[in-house]
């Protein structure tokens, strides 16, 4: 259950989140006078750990919901663990890499 409540609750967040992060970076170039505090939000690499790891995580348990609505797997439990364990190692990966 708690798949389905994480991705109802990190879409609408990834909306806010992206978006945050476009407006930032147009106060960056200086589109934005007067905003400072979201020029650094732009920069700030808390923010984008934040982002990807709602990103990943959302995209892993939405293939999992696909597979499962699909009908191609019947064992939710056994999917919820693969994709945590996957997307846990992306994140780790894109972590290390990224930062």
């Amino acid at each position: 259950m708690f798949p389905y409540y994480f991705i109802r609750f990190s879409g609408p967040l990834l909306l806010l989140l992206v978006g945050l992060k476009i407006l930032s970076g147009y106060a960056l170039t200086g589109k934005f006078e007067n905003t400072p505090w979201l020029a650094q939000i732009h920069q700030n690499r808390t923010f984008d750990l934040i982002l990807l790891f709602f990103f990943i995580f959302h995209a892993g348990y939405g293939l999992r919901l696909f597979l499962i609505d699909l009908g191609l797997m019947k064992q939710e439990k056994i999917l919820f663990w693969l994709f945590t364990i996957i997307s846990l190692g992306l994140f780790g990966i894109a972590s290390l890499f990224l930062f």
